[in-house]
């Protein structure tokens, strides 16, 4: 027997809307990390580190894509163009990508606008050195140094919008002062010649300064950690030091999704990370690569981005 005409449709409509809100139910059964600088690099690893237990956690394949190119700026815009369903998520760091934008005229991609926060997990502490053979022993010490000596106050960088340059350019403008700098290719290098008094300061990862100043060849004046940390419990922190409750020098690792995500879809994903970031495996993984691991939940985040947006153009700007 055939069904009259408008029957069969109706039927036919209703198979459809009962298929559509299951697939729309059904969660998708891979996520795409993408990490916007290559294999090998500090925001690859931490995203590698961190793969099996989100995945275990989330329930969900999760394939790490390295999409590299301008200081990050191509895989995040892809992410920034992605459909916002949750499958498509980035791991990143900054800097580079608050202070990168900055730095073009045509930027790719707005931090603020094109993404939205799911978690923050864990900060690299900046540390603020010298050569452990001058005489230079304290903060205070060294900004009166390079008062009196304007022509010897210089200072190692990797480059602009680099954790040390925003640092070190905020200090000049607090103080007044003047800080030459000296541009380096690679961190090794640059501890090297500040270490033999060719350079006067660097502003350095911990990890990375951490051998020479156990080594007893360069001295750590300050740390731009929210709080002093174990390693150098002797050192003040930038905040301390300046009165300034929010001067930080870090480079920060964080997961971000297209902006659009819906609330119900980033906090679902945030539950994950989170249980991700509780286990031990994560925690051995981040402290092994001298991270300090944070956990910001996704208001949290967006606030600290906002706030670390907001210094980044106040120094990149001139007005810090």
């Amino acid at each position: 027997m055939r069904l009259p005409k408008l029957i069969v449709t109706a039927v036919t409509a209703i198979c459809v809307a009962s298929s559509a809100q299951a697939d729309a139910q059904e969660p998708a059964k891979e996520i795409m990390l993408i990490v916007p600088h290559a294999a090998g690099t500090g925001v690859d690893a931490v995203a590698r580190s961190l793969l099996a237990p989100l995945q275990t956690t989330l329930e969900r394949t999760v394939v790490v894509d390295n999409r590299v190119g301008a200081s990050g700026a191509i895989g995040s815009a892809s992410v920034a163009r992605a459909k916002p369903d949750g499958t498509t998520i980035m791991l990143n760091a900054n800097p580079p990508f608050v202070t990168f934008p900055l730095t073009q005229d045509r930027p790719l991609y707005n931090p603020m606008a094109d993404f939205k926060p799911l978690a923050r997990v864990g900060t690299v502490p900046m540390v603020l050195v010298v050569s452990a053979q001058s005489e230079t022993k304290t903060l205070e010490q060294l900004l009166a140094f390079a008062k009196s000596h304007p022509a010897k106050a210089n200072y190692a960088s990797p480059g602009v919008g680099s954790a040390g340059y925003l640092a070190m350019e905020r200090l000049k403008a607090k103080y007044g002062l003047r800080f030459e700098e000296v541009l380096y290719k690679s961190t090794p290098q640059s501890l090297i010649d500040v270490t033999a008094g060719h350079v006067l300061a660097a502003f350095s990862s911990l990890p990375a300064a951490s051998s020479l100043i156990e080594g007893g060849k360069l001295r750590a004046l300050a740390v731009g950690s929210t709080a002093r940390i174990s390693q150098l419990p002797a050192t003040p922190t930038l905040a301390e030091l300046t009165g300034e409750v929010d001067f930080l020098a870090n480079v920060w690792y964080g997961f971000l999704a297209p902006a659009g995500i819906s609330d119900a879809m980033a906090e679902q994903l945030y539950a994950g990370i989170s249980k991700a970031f509780a286990t031990e495996a994560a925690q051995r993984a981040l402290r092994s690569q001298g991270i300090v691991p944070e956990l910001q939940s996704p208001k949290e985040f967006e606030r600290s981005l906002a706030l670390d947006d907001k210094a980044a153009r106040r120094v990149m700007r001139g007005n810090p």
